[in-house]
């Protein structure tokens, strides 16, 4: 390496540095206007049993977060501080917003572990409230948000994966599902959701319901009922050779083999290496007497 090069290296290195220390060193204004907040967000805390950003505690804890932003404008603490006092005084569009914008501006959150808990106490906040209201497709924004903030926090993950299925995006759910069943593999729930949607993208979300409500009719003993929803699963898709196989199976068991093989018949078509399908099929014939 020649001295030039040397010499380039070592004036970068400064720069970096010295941008570093005045990212770090707030102006002794800025520093007193942060403590002043801190001391209040402390009282308010210790003071009121239930946290509301009106009241007074809080109210000044703002004021000093925002003489603070306005005297180092460029400084990430002040937002920092801003975010924390906007979350725990349960203020929670402002905290949103004001966690998003440290975010933008640089905030690492990756390895803040309060940041982290109130990013998703807060953003759960507003994405149930969103759904509550029907506004799903903002609910899934707020939790997909959270996920991308916060990646371990199984509760988004589950919200994500549940909109999406209920908005009959199953193919979409599947990541969601996995990712809940990754950070806790005893989630039975998430097994039981993540076993729909990929059948739901197989054969189709219209399809599989009724297939379900099939299984669940049937499991009752209403055979006639669940061979309706059979039958409705076999409309929305054709393709479907379990929900024949099932239509076969209610119609064997009523005694009208010849329906029964009918079914069997379409379920073996679509699979012919199943023998259970082939088998009913031929003893549905048999005692059809075809």
């Amino acid at each position: 390496m020649n001295r030039l090069s040397t010499l380039l290296i070592a004036v970068v290195t400064a720069m970096v540095v010295g941008l570093a220390g005045a990212q770090a060193a707030l102006p002794e204004a800025a520093a007193e206007a942060l403590d002043a907040g801190e001391a209040r967000m402390a009282e308010a805390l210790a003071t009121y049993g239930a946290q509301y950003p009106d009241r007074p505690l809080w109210q000044q804890a703002f004021a000093e977060g925002r003489r603070a932003m306005s005297l180092a404008p460029e400084a990430l603490e002040p937002v920092r501080f801003l975010a924390v006092a906007y979350s725990r005084s349960n203020w929670y569009g402002p905290a949103w917003n004001t966690w998003r914008d440290y975010v933008r501006r640089g905030g690492d959150v990756s390895q803040d572990a309060e940041a982290q808990t109130l990013i998703a106490d807060v953003g759960q906040e507003l994405g149930y409230g969103a759904y509550a209201r029907g506004d799903t497709e903002l609910a899934l924004e707020y939790y997909q948000s959270i996920v991308d903030l916060v990646p371990g926090d199984v509760n988004a993950h589950v919200w994500s994966g549940r909109i999406l299925i209920e908005t009959e995006r199953p193919e979409q759910s599947i990541a969601s599902w996995q990712r809940v069943l990754e950070l806790d593999p005893t989630d039975t729930r998430a097994s039981y959701f993540l076993e729909l949607a990929r059948e739901q993208s197989l054969h189709g979300t219209a399809a599989v319901n009724a297939f379900r409500d099939g299984v669940a009719l049937y499991e009752q003993e209403r055979l006639g009922e669940a061979s309706e929803a059979f039958a409705r699963a076999t409309t929305r898709n054709p393709e479907y050779a379990q929900a024949w196989a099932w239509l076969g199976r209610v119609a064997f068991e009523r005694g009208q083999f010849r329906d029964a093989g009918t079914y069997y018949a379409r379920a073996a078509a679509l699979e012919p290496t199943n023998d259970t399908y082939a088998w009913f099929r031929a003893e549905s014939a048999r005692r059809a007497g075809d």
